[in-house]
């Protein structure tokens, strides 16, 4: 009789062993079609080749008083370079760049987030303070050029 007690005890071990194998199986299968297909649950990845081709500055209080721009948000255009979406787009030195597609831009870092996450096809709308006047521009972001 207490061989049948072990007999269970390997049965149970087996069965366990065998539904951790189907839960890491069906795991990797379920990684495998969501890598195939291309999902991220809305989580975009970040791609640093991505760019703009804009140096910017925040809108520090200071700032703002130097440049006359006390009444404007975003962040401010230092350098537009030369053949750069943000030069083909027609944003410009000394605009303030305030919305990229609706979304207020509040730092250097959330302007640089939404770039490293856009893909290369989105049309982006920035809204800009260009001298007091809001103006709208259209483009999109490019491939970082080697050597900038």
């Amino acid at each position: 009789m207490p061989q049948l007690g072990c007999d269970r005890k390997d049965d149970n071990n087996r069965s366990v062993i065998n539904m951790i194998g189907m839960l890491i199986l069906i795991t990797l299968v379920f990684i495998f079609f969501v890598w195939e297909k291309g999902e991220n649950f809305g989580i975009k990845a970040i791609d640093s080749r991505l760019w703009l081709g804009v140096e910017t500055i925040e809108l520090t209080p200071d700032v703002k008083a130097q440049y006359d721009l006390l009444d404007s948000n975003g962040i401010l255009v230092a350098r537009t370079f030369v053949g750069s979406p943000a030069q083909l787009a027609g944003i410009m030195e000394g605009d303030v760049i305030q919305r990229w597609n609706g979304i207020s831009i509040t730092s250097q870092e959330q302007f640089q987030q939404l770039i490293q996450t856009s893909d290369l096809n989105d049309r982006i709308t920035f809204t800009v303070d260009r001298q007091g006047q809001q103006a709208l521009v259209y483009g999109q972001v490019g491939i970082r050029p080697g050597g900038v």
